[in-house]
């Protein structure tokens, strides 16, 4: 049997009817970028996260940088605090939008998330020394950060909260979803997140009018109405074309949601092998489980054991931010973070996997000998 890491065709058969109808229209009408579609699929991710305003971008990597430019901050006088484990992206966005900001990486808990503990003493003791403070936590593999302690720090000491969302469409902590508790959050809508297009795409949500005000403005030159340009901004708009899809996908994410939390039900039900350590749940966390990330001893000899009964995998990620030449001045150093990036494998995990492929799976793991 080949068990596939995803099944992005799976999707389209599901909306290649609708979908098909809608691109003859725009096809006809030819509104290409900005067209109708895009402010529907705004309204129904909005709805859909609980938050007033939801803002099409062109990719999740823009979605970062005008989030972070909606704020407003002092670039020379803020500091930007960020999780050690995340995806690239989360620091190269903001650091587009502000070169000469400051950047602290803080290390992740037992749930790979953002170590509230070690956040808030940075904040206590480092907040006075900068005009601005920025904190991001990531709601990473589709699970989601402490948001409780993270908006207390946040309130207390006077910071912004810059939600990266990219990974956790639907999550929730404490029945709230992610993506609606900052002052901003960014989703990637990337092909193989949970809810993707079909190319690059992004969306910011907020509930604050001024930021999603400035947010138009700088996706489109600086402008929201035509020719009439009110800041420096660039070219960061949604296709039309990938609205339409990211439409027609909107009232399947939940299901597909659900099937997710399924197949790891069956995962932690029936894999029970010592030298494959399944990832925890926080018990007020809502998952939507978009990577599933084990812990083995031995990647290299695991990931073969993988391939020799052709079940696919992928790793997120092999190295921290703080490992890589150019951020190598960041290390304080995260160790839980980067003992996690020697020991990952992320397991195949999509909505259309078939109780026969988990099965497969658990039995093939359990044979696994470390």
């Amino acid at each position: 049997m080949n068990v596939r890491f995803n099944d992005l065709g799976a999707q389209w058969k599901l909306i290649k009817e609708n979908c098909n109808k809608e691109f003859d229209k725009l096809f006809e009408k030819s509104n290409f970028i900005l067209g109708e579609p895009v402010q529907d699929f705004e309204k129904l991710f909005a709805d859909y996260i609980g938050t007033k305003f939801a803002i099409g971008v062109s990719n999740g990597t823009s979605a970062l940088k005008l989030a972070a430019l909606s704020l407003d901050v002092d670039e020379e006088n803020t500091c930007f605090v960020i999780p050690a484990l995340t995806y690239i992206a989360t620091l190269g966005g903001i650091e587009q939008a502000y070169p000469h900001s400051t950047y602290k990486l803080i290390d992740c808990d037992d749930y790979f998330q953002m170590d509230v503990d070690i956040l808030e003493s940075f904040v206590a003791q480092n907040r006075q020394k900068y005009k601005d403070m920025v904190i991001v936590p990531v709601h990473l593999y589709g699970y989601a950060c402490d948001m409780t302690k993270i908006c207390e720090i946040a309130k207390s000491n006077n910071c912004y909260i810059l939600e990266d969302a990219s990974q956790a469409h639907g999550a929730k902590w404490q029945n709230k979803k992610v993506g609606s508790f900052g002052d901003v959050a960014a989703f990637s809508l990337y092909p193989g997140k949970n809810l993707g297009a079909a190319g690059d795409a992004g969306v910011i949500t907020t509930n604050k009018e001024h930021v999603y005000q400035k947010i138009l403005a700088l996706r489109n030159q600086g402008s929201i109405v035509k020719y009439k340009h009110i800041m420096r901004g660039g070219n960061h708009r949604l296709d039309t074309i990938q609205a339409i899809v990211l439409k027609e996908k909107m009232p399947y994410i939940e299901d597909w949601n659900e099937n997710r939390r399924g197949v790891v039900r069956r995962f932690e039900t029936k894999i029970n092998n010592q030298h494959v350590k399944l990832p925890d749940t926080h018990d007020k966390v809502f998952p939507v489980h978009h990577v599933y990330p084990v812990l083995v001893k031995d990647r290299n000899k695991f990931c073969k054991f993988l391939d020799s009964c052709k079940i696919q995998w992928g790793v997120h990620y092999p190295e921290c931010i703080e490992q890589m030449d150019m951020y190598t001045h960041l290390s304080n150093p995260s160790e839980k973070s980067i003992g996690f990036t020697k020991e990952m494998v992320s397991l195949p995990i999509h909505p259309f996997m078939s109780d026969q492929e988990v099965d497969y799976m658990c039995e093939s793991i359990n044979k696994y000998e470390g």
